[in-house]
């Protein structure tokens, strides 16, 4: 079930643009995989992965049920669940899906499910390198890998980990890097060759190039989207010639508007009231579509072309914004709540978090639409 309050625009273009950018800091051999997960960070699982797969070489989803509806939508590129799974492994390996595993017992049944469907599974082994969630610890990782490779119904496709601050701290990063390279020439010793070797998120890609190996995993910056600013600052030193655009519009419509007298509250709590004669226009979006509540008094969004305060509380489906400078606004004219000028990140700022939250929490249920 889709609703019909509002809509995200996804501009193909500015995908493309992104991947180019990360296409100039790497090596013609180095492999690059798109984080799609979490509905493609808010802008659209099935969508954005028709999109990019042919410039991409890898399709990366937070679970099993992300990778299968890719599957079901005709994508062939290969896909890695990076994470967890609670589905039907079988449903995996039928599909080609390349699983993460960190544990022994998920060796097992990944196992037994290839055996009986007569297929070669295909596994990342993930090493923990001090983020502190998923991944094993170098000792024990090895012997996960050893056992992988006595499994002929199992190939060791990968060996990866993530970086618990690539975006702000160089010398963690650093660590981290040392004990990675520590597993691999363990790995090199034992004559054991996974084919792709991944550790580098957008952060990393972008601002310390050795951390590419062989592959690398392009997220947040696949959308337009810096790390964070002290990333921009780094990779722009880098390569002056970075630029990133932005892939996400998110609009609504006006479906209401009216006068509202002096002395006149809006919205729960009473928390408001308008200091004279107020035109507001009622907007049909709130918190449970993922425009935030903490945006309260502080929000703005754009109508005909000007910037119009928020006012009162954002209820879980309604907000009420000042049009009292506009002229004829009517139910029906076009609303933006974010684009290249109100930004993710200006968004971001005003409620105390980071852009991944402004557009993953965007509700799933509203319809995304490509635009060229």
């Amino acid at each position: 079930m889709k609703v019909e309050n509002s809509w995200v625009e996804v501009s193909k273009s500015a995908l493309l643009h992104n991947i180019s950018q990360f296409r100039k800091v790497i090596d013609k051999d180095i492999s690059l995989a798109a984080v799609v997960k979490s509905n493609a960070y808010g802008h659209g699982l099935e969508l954005v992965s028709k999109a990019i797969s042919s410039k991409v070489d890898f399709l990366c989803t937070v679970n099993l049920l992300e990778a299968i509806k890719l599957r079901r939508v005709g994508i062939k590129k290969p896909i890695l669940v990076l994470s967890f799974y609670f589905s039907d492994i079988t449903e995996a390996i039928r599909n080609n899906i390349s699983l993460v595993v960190y544990r022994k017992d998920q060796i097992k049944k990944i196992s037994r499910a290839a055996q009986r469907l007569n297929k070669q599974a295909k596994v990342h082994l993930k090493i923990e390198t001090g983020i502190g969630r998923l991944g094993i610890e170098n000792e024990q990782a090895l012997k996960l890998a050893q056992q992988i490779i006595k499994e002929k119904n199992i190939q060791l496709q990968g060996v990866f980990s993530h970086f618990a601050a690539s975006e702000e701290n160089q010398k963690y990063t650093q660590l981290q890097i040392n004990k990675f390279d520590e597993f691999l020439k363990i790995l090199k010793q034992e004559k054991i060759k996974p084919k792709y070797i991944h550790f580098a998120s957008s952060a990393a890609s972008l601002v310390n190039y050795k951390t590419h190996y062989n592959m690398i995993r392009m997220g947040i910056g696949l959308y337009g989207l810096w790390p964070s600013e002290l990333t921009k600052r780094l990779a722009l030193k880098k390569n002056k010639t970075l630029s990133f655009k932005p892939a996400l519009t998110w609009k609504t419509k006006v479906i209401l508007t009216k006068e509202l007298s002096k002395g006149t509250s809006v919205g729960y709590g009473c928390t408001y009231q308008v200091n004279k004669k107020t035109t507001v226009a009622v907007l049909p979006v709130g918190y449970y579509d993922g425009y935030d509540r903490g945006l309260s008094r502080k929000g703005e969004v754009i109508i005909k072309g000007k910037g119009c305060k928020v006012l009162g509380r954002i209820a879980m489906n309604l907000t009420v914004v000042d049009v009292t400078r506009l002229v004829n606004v009517k139910s029906g004219d076009e609303v933006i709540l974010i684009n290249d000028i109100i930004t993710t990140e200006s968004v971001a700022k005003k409620i105390s978090t980071i852009n991944y939250e402004i557009v993953t929490r965007i509700n799933p249920l509203i319809s995304r639409i490509l635009v060229k």
